[in-house]
């Protein structure tokens, strides 16, 4: 703006020099005096112009000022508004997890697999895929709570949870903490009873290694009782009671093992322990 009034009002300036200049060649007058009449008569007409945008300009400077003193805050409060959405969706994300995961083992709680327990199973009445329920808890976990105390007991759960993590790593699962020392896992996609007899015993052996906790050597073995297809029980309820219940009675042997219910639609319900 400043360099379009002052090239303006130079070129007015000159355009008015000039025409005195060929007016006084023509008339034969006082050049000079020609000249300073058309420089005050280019002044009155240039200078009010000039003036104008003189104040305009100044106005443009100081909006311009405003404006970007207006940017930037709003860029601050744009940004600061940015990091308090994340940090929120962060902390609703954190606060979800806490609402479906067990605090001392951080597998799924025990609302949390009831979910997918009875989501799996009305999956499964609509045609959805087969998956197995498996059931355990620590033989002798009382004992190691009342010997060594609850910092045992607690550390010892955590132990189990990794093993339950480690054995469904490389394959579709979800491990739970129902409470205390009981576990239950739900495998997906399960259509080969073998293979689900073969994790199941695999993971029984992982639970019979010994614990390590300040030096001292813990053992908590644990039976497991698992249930094949969804298909053979009319509800989840009925599927779980009747799990839990071959686990009970497994545990009432001297040795802990691996009961298995199954359904073959040739001769009924099969149920193996082994």
């Amino acid at each position: 703006m400043l360099r379009i009034t002052i090239g303006t009002t130079i070129m007015i300036l000159s355009a008015i020099a000039v025409g005195e200049m060929i007016v006084s060649r023509l008339t034969g007058s006082n050049l000079w005096v020609d000249l300073s009449r058309g420089m005050i008569f280019g002044t009155l007409i240039s200078g009010p112009a000039v003036l104008f945008n003189a104040i305009v300009l100044r106005e443009n400077v100081i909006l311009s000022g405003k404006f970007r003193r207006a940017y930037r805050l709003a860029s601050r409060n744009a940004e600061q508004v940015l990091t308090k959405n994340q940090e929120l969706e962060a902390a609703q994300q954190r606060l979800a997890e806490l609402a479906h995961s067990d605090f001392l083992t951080g597998l799924a709680n025990r609302r949390r697999f009831e979910q997918a327990f009875a989501d799996a199973f009305g999956a499964v009445g609509l045609g959805g895929p087969p998956f197995s329920l498996i059931l355990l808890d620590l033989d002798n976990f009382k004992q190691i709570n009342d010997g060594y105390g609850h910092d045992a007991g607690d550390s010892v759960l955590r132990h189990v949870a990794q093993r339950l993590r480690r054995s469904i790593a490389d394959r579709p699962g979800l491990g739970a903490r129902l409470g205390g020392d009981e576990f239950a896992i739900l495998l997906w996609d399960t259509y080969d009873a073998r293979d689900v007899e073969s994790f199941a015993s695999r993971l029984r052996d992982d639970l019979a290694k010994s614990h390590t906790y300040y030096g001292k050597t813990l053992d908590a073995p644990s039976s497991v009782s698992v249930s094949l297809n969804p298909d053979a029980f009319q509800s989840a309820s009925e599927m779980f009671v009747a799990t839990d219940k071959a686990l009970l009675n497994l545990k009432r042997r001297p040795e802990n093992g691996i009961t298995i219910l199954g359904h073959r639609k040739d001769d009924g319900d099969l149920s193996i322990a082994v």
